[in-house]
């Protein structure tokens, strides 16, 4: 696999991930789109199933799966002709989503990463939280 794809789906599998969003300039964070706390974070996605996109990097898009203690996600990845399975442990660093990501038939997880989530109406944007960078769009379904 190549391994550009591979550190975008360690990076943002933000595995809240989806939307339908085709633009060809930079996605930007709706006024109306509110921060969320943990707790909200919880409420909002556990247990859900999203579509993914990063419209703003690589392009890549997929589906996820989360449990509902929001502990735990699985879902699928594509970016052109590659595709595959992923999988992610979800921790929380105050009201910062963290989750550390592998793919299928690796062992190893990458190292947590963790982003801050604003949610506007069924769409989350997932923003590093030093730049504010829209990392991933996501639809829950």
């Amino acid at each position: 696999m190549n391994i550009r794809i591979w550190k975008s789906i360690a990076m943002a599998t933000g595995v809240l991930g989806l939307l339908a969003t085709t633009a060809l300039s930079e996605v930007k964070l709706p006024s109306t789109a509110k921060l969320l706390t943990k707790a909200e974070i919880i409420s909002a996605y556990g247990g859900t199933t999203s579509k993914w996109e990063h419209p703003n990097s690589d392009k890549l898009i997929g589906t996820a799966v989360l449990n509902k203690e929001m502990t735990a996600a699985k879902g699928t990845w594509a970016s052109g002709k590659d595709k595959g399975n992923w999988e992610s442990k979800i921790t929380f660093k105050g009201d910062q989503y963290c989750w550390a990501t592998r793919i299928e038939k690796s062992k190893k997880f990458n190292k947590p990463v963790c982003n801050i989530i604003y949610l506007d109406g069924k769409v989350a944007y997932e923003l590093d939280p030093k730049t504010k960078k829209i990392l991933s769009v996501n639809t829950i379904q």
